[in-house]
């Protein structure tokens, strides 16, 4: 695996790639600052597999950094993984909005490491498939063949809000329960998304969810939150607690937001896709669960019309 790794502390960097090496990861270029990452990042042909950033740096921060990598075409799906001393709450959103896979806080253990390096692993294995289904996104025609698991989370062409849910799994986990309870999730369900799957071609339904999130996107350009694509036609959103949306609002501006593709369902003799948008899932301060379990609950909410079986240590609004 080709690795960046970012700090402007030589010490650490120098632990970092020891403890890279032990584990077998013997392909590791180090910048001492954010501009010389860029500028690392702009000249080698070929792209890294995966990028480790310090998040307090002098000059350009991780954040900001994160940002900036992102912006580069080639590194748009690349694993970035926050490696730091900071744990504040305000540290851990700034990151994840910026677009980081992962978080992980310093001093750095080499089980911890490798576990870390193991989802990068297999994120670089899904963006494989996402590569393709991005390559043709663009064709509403079924000239390519792609292969597409209707159960399975991937990052959805198009969809510019939307980042990886193993992405918002990994925000919730570095949350922890203390930290969860002015956290609120949110599901966004095409209702009809398994009889369009068994009629459609797996690139028909790709461009189908690209466009639930191109209309996602618009809907909620306004709001603070953390979209992904969770599989089987949903999506999952995690924002502040206290958020006041109205969710019959925002299922109405979606549904009509997918009465602009209209025509090419028409066309394509498929069926319009029907949104569902489930109620605001919070988590409850005295609950002991894992935090990720917000996500499923809000997807359960939302492809179901029982919106009162929400599990005891949520709270549905």
């Amino acid at each position: 695996m080709k690795l960046l790794a970012v700090d402007d502390d030589p010490v650490f960097l120098g632990v970092l790639v020891l403890m890279l090496n032990t584990l077998g990861q013997d392909e590791v270029t180090v910048a001492p600052s954010g501009m010389k990452a860029l500028e690392i990042l702009h000249l080698t042909p070929e792209p890294f597999d995966c990028i480790l950033l310090d998040i307090q740096m002098p000059g350009m921060t991780g954040v900001e950094l994160c940002q900036r990598i992102r912006s580069i075409s080639a590194y748009r799906r690349t694993p970035i993984v926050m490696i730091t001393a900071m744990t504040g709450k305000r540290f851990i959103d700034d990151a994840f909005a910026a677009g980081a896979t992962d978080y992980v806080t310093k001093p750095l253990d080499a089980v911890d490491l490798k576990a870390r390096l193991g989802m990068v692993t297999r994120l670089l294995n899904e963006r494989r498939i996402t590569a393709t289904l991005e390559q043709k996104f663009d064709q509403r025609h079924d000239a390519v063949t792609i292969d597409v698991d209707f159960d399975s989370p991937f990052p959805v062409p198009g969809f510019a809000r939307g980042i990886d849910y193993l992405a918002l799994e990994n925000y919730l986990l570095m949350l922890g329960n203390k930290r969860m309870y002015n956290t609120a999730a949110l599901g966004i369900s095409v209702q009809n998304a398994g009889a369009f799957y068994r009629k459609a071609s797996a690139s028909a339904f790709v461009n189908m969810l690209g466009d639930v999130g191109s209309a996602i996107t618009d809907a909620t350009k306004a709001d603070q939150m953390m979209i992904a694509y969770a599989g089987a036609g949903n999506f999952v959103a995690v924002l502040s607690g206290n958020s006041a949306i109205d969710r019959e609002d925002l299922q109405m501006a979606l549904q009509a937001g997918i009465e602009d593709f209209a025509s090419f369902y028409a066309a394509d003799r498929l069926p319009l896709p029907q949104i569902k948008v489930g109620k605001l899932v919070r988590a409850s301060f005295f609950g002991l669960f894992n935090p990720t379990n917000i996500l499923e609950n809000a997807v359960a909410l939302a492809q179901s019309d029982l919106d009162g079986k929400a599990k005891a240590w949520w709270s549905a609004a």
